[in-house]
């Protein structure tokens, strides 16, 4: 039977593999690893006040450059279409739909977990006055930015909203097959909005990592909470 079931796991294959990592941190326990915080903390410590004294880090044209020599036409079409779903038009909506519908539901750890997910989001444009470090100008397609740059607003709402619908889907839908190829598709959605914005020459790669860490503590914080909002309704 065991050999039968380890069959069955290999021939899934390919993007099931992608959501191996979440399933190992137990996200949809709800049990984040605390050496993981403790090192992206001290990550985000120690990287926000060089963004406020630099305006690019060593290596931060370099991996740009580097980006942006696989353009290409279609490549860069798929890029501003990636990148557009981190638009405030776009997920301001969804958020709202999925909270409101939790809460019909009765769910209101996770229509909290769900809309509560936004305000790191409008977090990160405070710490960007509060930074003001430039865009990069390597601008290839797209309309042209506004704002400053780190930490990427585009990143914060794909590792925060991405990580949150991960959990979600691992959650409430049944087969397993199906549930991992969604969440397969969400890590790869994460990574290639980060990667966009990189590649459009829209940030620097820093303003992605930095993105990224403040998204982490963030969701480390909102899972805390709606562990404890869920504990509280099943006394």
């Amino acid at each position: 039977m065991s050999k039968a079931r380890e069959k069955n796991r290999s021939s899934q294959g390919g993007p099931v593999a992608l959501v191996t990592m979440i399933r190992r941190l137990q996200i949809g326990r709800v049990t984040w690893k605390p050496l993981f915080l403790i090192t992206a903390l001290l990550a985000a410590l120690a990287l926000f006040p060089l963004a406020w004294a630099y305006p690019n880090f060593p290596g931060d044209e370099w991996a740009l450059r580097q980006f942006q020599g696989f353009q290409s036409g279609w490549l860069n079409d798929a890029a501003v279409a990636v990148s557009s779903i981190g638009r405030v038009y776009v997920f301001l909506p969804l958020g709202a739909a999925l909270g409101v519908a939790f809460l019909w539901f009765g769910r209101r750890a996770d229509a909290f977990l769900v809309v509560f997910s936004l305000i790191p989001i409008a977090a990160g444009q405070g710490l960007k006055f509060a930074v003001d470090r430039p865009r990069p100008d390597f601008l290839i397609a797209g309309p042209d930015p506004s704002g400053l740059a780190f930490p990427s607003g585009h990143a914060i709402f794909a590792i925060v909203f991405g990580a949150v619908l991960i959990f979600l889907v691992g959650q409430y839908l049944r087969p397993v097959v199906l549930r991992r190829w969604i969440q397969a598709t969400l890590v790869f959605l994460v990574l290639a909005i980060g990667a966009s914005r990189v590649y459009l020459g829209i940030h620097w790669p820093s303003d992605i990592i930095g993105g990224f860490l403040f998204g982490a503590l963030a969701l480390a914080v909102l899972f805390w909470i709606r562990n404890t909002m869920q504990k509280a309704d099943a006394a």
